[in-house]
């Protein structure tokens, strides 16, 4: 027998063992239906529908309650659209959770662990590629925590351009008050075959905000205001790199099913590849008004009224209806 053939026998071997796992596998089913209707028109951004379901089935087994490996597929069918329209991902991940550190290894959900502000990383990012796929760390104590992240997006190859998408993120908190900084960046380097016009790339960003939650100063549930500036870059190596700035600021606003997001941005024109562009007017504010109907720890709905104010176009709508179910 290969070494090989031997290494794998004895993993399977210690997975049905009883002491392969603490628990019981645990089997897990997601479910998400997306409606996003988007009535707006810039230079950057083209009206459009997304119409579409995604499942998420797997099974996670659990050691000694603090190690997990994940196991499942996150297939995304898009309204008329092919069977394969929309690639699918693997949930295919190890994961380490402690009271004061979390750890994923793999190809795992976006969504539990990030919530950056639209302008740094687009909703369409959870729509159509809804799993990272490369590493997350974090570590908590009483007053605040940081976070670092890589997500790899593209091996090289003859027709496929290396890239790499970066992150770290830090929350500092004092009473209501809160410091939240972030810093992204996105590679993008060449493919296997030399192309003169494929030039090495970057964009990235600096965010530096101050905010209160004022949850338990009101009747809300949800009360929590932020505003500080933000810097971003674009570089293409054969240049100099080309730096924006702006303010930008955000309300959130909850009560019962009820609840409202705001976000301003008034600066220069940002051009993050991952970012939503339609912050590139260098003038843009973004009204949420939805509710959430359903009171229930696996169901989070979101149907939504959004009215978009863009700078030489006016106020555009857009209408949300989100759900997503873990079973």
């Amino acid at each position: 027998m290969s070494v090989k053939k031997f290494l794998v026998h004895i993993i399977l071997l210690f997975l049905l063992s009883p002491a392969g796992f603490a628990q019981a596998p645990r089997f897990y089913l997601g479910f998400d239906g997306i409606m996003d209707n988007r009535e707006y028109s810039t230079p950057d951004v083209k009206h459009q529908t997304i119409f579409g379901v995604r499942i998420n089935p797997g099974v996670a087994f659990t050691f000694d309650s603090l190690h997990s490996i994940h196991l499942g597929i996150n297939y995304m069918y898009e309204f008329g659209g092919e069977f394969l329209g929309v690639t699918p991902q693997l949930d295919i991940y190890y994961s380490y959770q402690s009271e004061q550190i979390n750890f994923h290894f793999g190809s795992f959900p976006r969504k539990d662990i990030l919530d950056y502000p639209l302008m740094l990383l687009t909703d369409t990012l959870n729509y159509y590629r809804p799993n990272m796929e490369g590493a997350s760390i974090s570590y908590t104590w009483d007053w605040g925590s940081v976070h670092g992240w890589v997500d790899w997006t593209g091996r090289i190859s003859p027709d496929t351009r290396e890239s790499i998408l970066a992150g770290f993120d830090a929350n500092f908190r004092a009473g209501i008050f809160y410091l939240n900084t972030i810093a992204t960046r996105y590679h993008l380097s060449r493919s296997a075959n030399y192309d003169p016009e494929n030039t090495l790339r970057d964009d990235g960003s600096l965010l530096g905000v101050v905010g209160a939650d004022l949850s338990e100063k009101w009747v809300l549930d949800e009360l929590d205001i932020s505003t500080g500036w933000v810097s971003t870059y674009v570089w293409d190596r054969s240049t100099d790199p080309v730096w924006t700035g702006g303010w930008l600021s955000q309300l959130d606003a909850r009560y019962n099913i009820f609840g409202i997001k705001g976000t301003y941005y008034l600066g220069g024109s940002p051009h993050l590849v991952y970012g939503d562009p339609l912050y590139r007017t260098g003038n843009y504010g973004r009204i949420d008004l939805f509710i959430d109907p359903f009171k229930n720890p696996r169901i989070s709905s979101k149907i939504a009224w959004n009215l978009h104010f863009i700078a030489g176009d006016g106020v555009r709508s857009s209408q949300q209806i989100l759900l997503s179910v873990m079973l």
